[in-house]
């Protein structure tokens, strides 16, 4: 192994594991704090992670003494941000006069060194999705983040957004199958009450016109519909077993 193998070891160690994170856990939220407590002791940076919300940019998670209220906090427009998401390409702020111009979100001194903006591929649409950004500040200090370390915060952002992503995805696949179950238990339901339509016709007749084609025929059609409510009913039953 290199020098420079070994300077960048811990960095593999937490690509790694944070991938491993990817694949394993289920709750995005968590492998988010996780990500982002693991950045601020590393870099010794307060971190945090914004996502839209509708149209608006939201501050959710963050490592860090940085107030922030419970239900979030919304990204003013005008911020530098704002302007990086829009653009996609992730800065490194190396000079402090390049937020000049933009209105900040937090009241606190804030010296922001790096946003990440993170997005997503679509693998139906092959669209790119935008989530949010990365940002990474030094609080009150000068202290540039390294040409090594904003590769890293890239990579880490990457799979960040691999995370949110995968979780909307199945979130949007569940909320299509919901959709498709309550379409098909509708149907189910119009369908129930037009066989019980022709069934109680096709009784009329046999009883009506008894001894007679019709009424023999009409016995023959009603078969086939006790034979259908029998089908319906095992459906039906199969679908109240998915929900619970």
């Amino acid at each position: 192994m290199t020098a420079n193998d070994k300077k960048h070891d811990p960095y593999f160690k937490d690509i790694l594991e944070l991938a491993r994170l990817l694949s394993a856990s289920t709750v995005p939220e968590k492998v988010i704090e996780t990500v982002l407590n693991n950045l601020c002791e590393r870099l010794g940076k307060r971190a945090r992670c914004a996502f839209f919300e509708g149209e608006d940019l939201k501050l959710r998670f963050w490592a860090g003494e940085l107030p922030c209220p419970v239900e979030g906090l919304k990204i003013h427009k005008d911020s530098i941000v704002w302007d990086v998401v829009k653009k996609g390409v992730a800065v490194n702020i190396t000079d402090p006069h390049q937020t000049n111009g933009y209105t900040h979100t937090l009241l606190t001194p804030v010296k922001i060194k790096a946003i990440i903006p993170l997005r997503y591929m679509d693998p139906l649409t092959n669209e790119e999705k935008q989530l949010g950004a990365l940002i990474v500040d030094s609080g009150k200090e000068e202290i540039p983040i390294s040409p090594e370390d904003f590769e890293y915060l890239q990579v880490i952002g990457q799979l960040i957004g691999a995370i949110m992503g995968r979780a909307q995805l199945i979130e949007q696949l569940m909320a299509t199958c919901q959709r498709q179950e309550m379409i098909l238990m509708e149907t189910a339901h119009n369908f129930r009450n037009r066989i019980a339509v022709i069934g109680g016709l096709s009784r009329r007749i046999a009883h009506t016109l008894e001894g007679t084609d019709i009424a023999e025929k009409a016995e023959q059609l009603l078969k086939e519909v006790e034979a259908l409510e029998t089908s319906l009913v095992v459906f039906e039953k199969y679908m109240s077993q998915r929900e619970s």
